[in-house]
């Protein structure tokens, strides 16, 4: 409620619909007990923050954002290291950023992710926010990603940090686009192997 009240006194009205749309879907499964931790304009700064990012985010190619918030050059500020993705919705995503920041030994203190189906216009604006389980068509489906970790002063720690995150990004869409044709061909042979077992006993 903190957050929606700052998005309606700080920005535009025609831009709040969408921002606290954006909000709501970010923050709805985070815990009551996370959210009292957190100062309010700081989720702010990190809505509006991820959301621009998203807004924008309609090539195709993944977003990725590791840097340390400041209030003059940001408009916000965090004593932690800010991470934020956005990216074609695929599986394992979650497991795989995890595991990235395990192998460097990064401890995440926030990992809020969702998917969110959105209808673009065709410069990329989003138009609408799409219920996950409606079936109401729309025009991209989307993995967000907001994470706070420890805090990394190091401008090379940083870009090491963000490589390390696009690599196995990577690494995961091309497996599956692999994965996706060797399933289907699986299923196929499936089919064909009971329509056999079928014409065995029909025999």
């Amino acid at each position: 409620k903190n957050v929606s009240k700052l998005i309606s006194d700080k920005l535009p009205a025609e831009r709040q619909q969408n921002v606290e749309q954006f909000a709501s879907i970010l923050f709805e499964n985070i815990s009551k007990q996370d959210l009292e931790q957190r100062v309010d304009v700081e989720l702010y700064g990190a809505a509006l923050s991820l959301f621009n990012a998203f807004n924008e985010a309609h090539t195709g190619q993944p977003f990725i954002k590791v840097y340390n918030p400041e209030l003059g050059k940001h408009g916000w500020e965090s004593e932690h290291t800010i991470i934020q993705i956005v990216i074609n919705d695929l599986p394992f995503l979650v497991d795989s950023v995890r595991m990235t920041l395990n192998r460097l030994n990064i401890t995440s203190h926030l990992l809020i992710h969702t998917p969110i189906r959105t209808n673009r216009e065709k410069s990329g604006e989003v138009t609408e926010f799409v219920d996950l389980k409606s079936d109401a068509k729309s025009t991209h489906t989307q993995t967000v990603f907001l994470i706070e970790v420890d805090r990394q002063t190091d401008s090379k720690a940083l870009k090491t940090l963000k490589d390390e995150l696009k690599s196995v990004l990577e690494d995961v869409s091309i497996a599956v686009d692999d994965w996706k044709p060797v399933q289907k061909k699986l299923q196929e042979c499936i089919a064909d192997a009971k329509k056999t077992k079928i014409g065995d006993k029909a025999s």
